[in-house]
């Protein structure tokens, strides 16, 4: 299979028009097996930088290539894996991670036909080597995938043993939005070629650099909440907003304070259950909820498409956090907007260069989301695809394809936006069917 083979199924599977410098000049440069170092952006397209070669190696020896990609969470984790299978390349990826059954994981490690690509996180890969689920020895291709993050948190000790087991390492890709950082000797990398996007911006489906509006809102008091709310509701309507704050306390009382004032929102940070985590980001990504609070979790490794406005509510801890947090919006060409939150004893950190405007402040009622999201207790392990998803609720709820958006399958359940106004009529249509021949639950999901 040739290069250009790759890149026009490439483009039609993802919709893009064309690939940027950077995904070119990776795709040229990783497919000759040499050691790299990609310095790129959040939204860069570099998800796809370090696929493509990989899957031309494949497709060359595809009994021989195996390739090990290592990420420093689950949700870029699963990321990852997506964007592969909507490749189409017929060759199978596994997710390993913490907070996923580790026997279900087991299980497909062992299946057959054997994998192409297995990507998790250090210690659930580790643990996974160490119980003799996969060969180490059998991985030719290493990614790290945001390198600089798995080291600030704290995975290196895991990184070394797990890379210390793959003696058949042929080539190592390491990612990383983060200049000048040290590379480990443990890692083995000799000869290699750094290609530097970091002070570009090129987005996957158009060259032009992401277009920031900052704006400045000033709280009369420490407590900005009040403040907040008068924010969000003077926002566009159908606009979708992220609001960081510093710690998971503080995203919790924010959230809980929106709530109890009308404005529905999707809480995300670290301290939650796996579980409530994918339903927050499923829930923010489909726009049955148009407001995330969040920790720096959400700042990085997240494929979160069309979010109008980043809020800083709390200032960012450093210039590495700014950047990242603005990092979810203006992506792909698009326009985005930063709003800081600045208290009566606050002022922009040094390393704010932009001069922001007074946003003056016109609070509205606040209008709910179009769609509402309904669960359904079944899922990839039960043989449920979207497809299944979206012809149960065409012929069953009396709705088109207009009135279903998003729909994410789970492993033992899967996730369906409908449109608000016909949701409740839906779900009082399909209570008691089965979707293909099992009994489950329907219910919408109403929760923060």
């Amino acid at each position: 299979m040739n290069t250009d083979f790759i890149v026009n199924r490439t483009l039609q599977a993802t919709g893009f028009q064309k690939l940027n410098d950077m995904q070119k000049q990776m795709l040229e440069t990783a497919v000759s097996g040499t050691d790299c170092l990609l310095l790129s952006p959040t939204g860069s397209g570099k998800t796809l930088a370090f696929l493509l070669p990989l899957w031309q190696m494949i497709e060359t020896k595809p009994s021989e290539e195996r390739v090990l990609i290592v990420v420093p969470a689950r949700e870029l984790a699963e990321q990852i894996a997506d964007v592969w299978q909507r490749l189409h390349t017929g060759r199978r990826v596994i997710c390993c991670y913490g907070g996923h059954d580790l026997r279900t994981e087991a299980q497909d490690l062992s299946s057959l036909p054997p994998y192409s690509i297995l990507v998790g996180t250090p210690g659930r890969l580790l643990d996974h080597a160490d119980r003799g689920h996969f060969q180490p020895e059998t991985i030719t291709r290493l990614v790290l995938d945001e390198y600089d993050k798995i080291l600030e948190l704290g995975f290196e000790e895991e990184m070394k043993a797990l890379v210390g087991n793959l003696s058949g390492i042929l080539q190592r890709i390491l990612t990383s939005a983060t200049h000048n950082m040290p590379i480990a000797p443990w890692l083995g990398m000799k000869n290699w070629k750094q290609i530097d996007f970091e002070t570009k911006t090129e987005a996957t489906t158009d060259t032009r650099t992401p277009k920031f509006t900052f704006r400045l809102v000033k709280s009369p008091i420490a407590d900005k909440l009040e403040t907040l709310h008068d924010l969000l509701c003077t926002l566009e309507d159908g606009s979708k907003a992220i609001v960081f704050s510093n710690y998971r306390e503080s995203s919790e009382r924010i959230a809980h304070f929106l709530i109890d004032h009308g404005i529905a929102c999707a809480l995300y940070h670290g301290g939650l259950e796996q579980p409530q985590r994918d339903k927050a980001m499923i829930r923010f990504r489909n726009q049955s909820i148009r407001v995330l609070v969040s920790t720096d979790l959400a700042s990085r490794g997240l494929d979160i498409p069309e979010v109008d406005y980043i809020i800083h509510y709390h200032l960012p801890s450093s210039e590495e956090a700014y950047t990242h947090r603005n990092g979810r919006t203006a992506r792909a060409g698009a326009e985005g907007s930063v709003c800081f939150i600045l208290g009566p004893d606050e002022q922009l950190p040094a390393y704010v260069n932009e001069k922001p405007v007074y946003f003056n402040l016109r609070p509205r009622d606040w209008k709910r989301a179009e769609w509402d999201t309904i669960y359904i207790g079944r899922g990839k392990r039960e043989k449920i695809s979207r497809g299944d998803v979206l012809g149960f609720f065409s012929r069953n709820g009396g709705i088109d394809g207009s009135q279903i958006g998003r729909i994410d399958v789970l492993d033992h359940c899967a996730f369906c936006a409908i449109r608000s106004e016909v949701a409740d009529d839906v779900l009082s249509k399909v209570r008691g069917l089965k979707i293909k021949g099992e009994k489950t639950h329907y219910l919408k999901i109403t929760e923060a």
